[in-house]
């Protein structure tokens, strides 16, 4: 989320997360779930250009089919922000360039809520506190603050308990099938794994603790699924609630060679991760 100009335009970078691990613990009061997990970024990225225009009409276009205004997180972070300040109604267009894949586990959506708070920010309230800003994110979903807080970081509670965590710097194969799984699906179903042990902060990642509560979920449905991932390489996980899987290595050469065995059927990208994004 780079800006890169600041006048009546304003064109913003809003990158993707990938999740190193992700254990979710119990339910909570409130219908959430407590969860454990450490996220870092990787340099796939949408862009949103926004116009701020002397009109009361918001305008949300794309190269891809969005969703209406009442459930697209840019448009509700528009007016979350509106509602919050007291301003009187903006006039703003955004267009919004995709290259996130949509309903992966990477946070494009959650990215693009915050790119816009950030924007709005920027033009109407500069001084803002970065915590009212994250109070402002949790406000939108449980995945975007951490893209407003724009860094790696081990996120505790619903994932709006930040702590800086430094990931070193790799390269990421992302394998995407053609499935989409809901998240009501997934949290529902009686093949979720839930952690009772907490992990420390401090804890060395392996296998055995790189691991995604909702993989089990995912390749319950999708047996064939998982022998053909596992087919590739043991290590590849799940991110967040997919349907993207990541293969981390520092070798970027075994990561192209791998890619070349994958189906034609599954979306791919080779990326780098990133443990700052502004």
């Amino acid at each position: 989320m780079n800006r890169k100009n600041m006048q009546e335009q304003a064109i913003y970078n809003s990158y993707a997360k990938i999740n190193l691990f992700l254990h979710i613990l119990n339910k909570r009061n409130d219908g959430y779930h407590n969860l454990q997990t450490w996220f870092t970024f990787v340099d796939l990225k949408d862009q949103l250009t926004f116009d701020f225009t002397s009109s009361d009409k918001i305008s949300i276009t794309s190269n891809v089919a969005i969703s209406s205004k009442e459930d697209n997180l840019v448009y509700k972070a528009i007016r979350l922000f509106q509602a919050e300040y007291n301003l009187a109604s903006v006039g703003v267009d955004v267009f919004v360039e995709k290259n996130i894949p949509m309903g992966a586990g990477l946070g494009g959506g959650s990215s693009n809520a915050a790119t816009t708070l950030i924007a709005m920010r920027d033009y109407y309230r500069p001084n803002l506190a970065n915590a009212d800003m994250l109070h402002l994110g949790a406000k939108l979903g449980a995945d975007v603050p951490i893209f407003l807080y724009g860094r790696s970081a081990w996120a505790e509670g619903i994932g709006d308990i930040l702590h800086d965590k430094d990931f070193k710097e790799a390269y990421a194969l992302l394998l995407k099938p053609d499935i989409h799984i809901s998240t009501k699906e997934f949290f529902t179903s009686k093949e979720l794994v839930k952690h009772t042990t907490l992990l420390s902060r401090e804890a060395s990642l392996d296998r055995t603790t790189m691991s995604n509560s909702f993989e089990q979920v995912f390749y319950s449905l999708y047996p064939e699924f998982k022998e053909y991932i596992t087919s590739l390489d043991k290590n590849i996980i799940m991110t967040g609630t997919g349907s993207c899987f990541y293969l981390l290595s520092d070798d970027k050469t075994y990561l192209e060679e791998v890619a070349t065995k994958i189906d034609k059927s599954l979306d791919k990208w080779i990326v780098k991760t990133l443990n700052y994004v502004y």
